[in-house]
C-alpha cells in the first residue's frame, strides 16, 4: 500500500471569511495539514520560515503594509527564498493580466476565488 505524504499548507489572505472557509477546506482534505492563516505579508514570511509548508494558497489582494506590497510582491519573495515551494494564487482578480504576471512570477496554480474554490482539493492532488 501507497502512502501519500501529507502536505503542510499555509494560507494568505486578509478576509476572515475566506480564510474560514478555506481552513474548512483543507482540513476535510486527506492527507493536508493546516498550519495556519497570514492576513499580511509580515506574518506570512513568518510562518513559512518557522513552520516549512510544502504549499501556500496565496490571494493576490491583500492590505497593504509598504507601497506596492501585494500578494504578487509576497509570490516573487517566496519564490526567491523557497523556489521548491509550491505556490497556488486564489484571487478574485482573474483576468489575464493577473494571471500572466502571477505565472510570470512562479507560481504553480492559479485559482478564480469567486468561480474555482471547489478545485482546491484537485489541485493538491496534483502536488501530492
Amino acid at each position: 500500500m501507497i502512502i501519500s505524504p501529507r502536505l503542510k499548507i499555509i494560507t494568505v489572505d486578509d478576509s476572515a471569511l475566506i480564510a474560514e472557509r478555506l481552513k474548512l477546506i483543507l482540513t476535510e482534505t486527506v492527507n493536508v495539514e493546516f498550519l495556519g492563516n497570514a492576513h499580511n505579508i509580515a506574518t506570512a514570511l513568518y510562518l513559512v520560515k518557522e513552520l516549512k509548508p510544502n504549499v501556500v494558497i496565496l490571494d493576490i489582494n491583500l492590505a497593504e503594509e509598504m507601497p506596492n506590497a501585494n500578494g504578487i510582491f509576497l509570490l516573487i519573495t517566496l519564490r526567491e527564498k523557497y523556489p521548491a515551494l509550491k505556490i497556488i494564487m486564489l484571487s478574485n482578480h482573474s483576468g489575464p493580466k493577473y494571471r500572466s504576471a502571477c505565472f510570470s512570477h512562479g507560481a504553480d496554480y492559479f485559482l478564480d476565488k469567486s468561480l474555482e474554490m471547489d478545485k482546491i482539493q484537485e489541485t493538491l492532488k496534483m502536488i501530492v
